[in-house]
């Protein structure tokens, strides 16, 4: 395990962390969860759970005549660790760092 750092609050994209997950919760929501590259804080991140056919989705016609899915879109995950870090002069939660995740088919139930 990781000790969390006290770096300095900034706004920036990193690489997502080596250690991201993607998870179904108890709830049925998607989790990404993983340590913050830049802090080491414990993040989680749900995605909001869409009953199906409740947002349309346009489909793309193949060249073919069939039709595809559209891509996963990605998201960002912003570093939520329950800390301050200096300064922030908003005094928020996290170290300023987002990266970008892409949601995927979810098989199983978390731990």
């Amino acid at each position: 395990m990781t000790t969390h750092r006290n770096a300095p609050y900034h706004e920036q994209q990193v690489p997502p962390p080596a250690d991201l997950r993607e998870r179904m919760s108890e709830v049925g929501a998607t989790e990404f969860t993983g340590t913050c590259p830049v802090c080491h804080g414990t993040n989680v991140f749900a995605l909001p759970q869409l009953t199906p056919g409740a947002v349309p989705k346009r489909w793309l016609r193949r060249r073919d005549g069939g039709s595809t899915a559209p891509a996963a879109e990605s998201r960002t995950m912003h570093c939520e660790c329950p800390f301050t870090h200096p300064d922030d002069p908003l005094e928020r939660e996290g170290c300023g760092a987002w990266w970008k995740v892409v949601p995927g088919p979810v098989t199983g139930q978390g731990a």
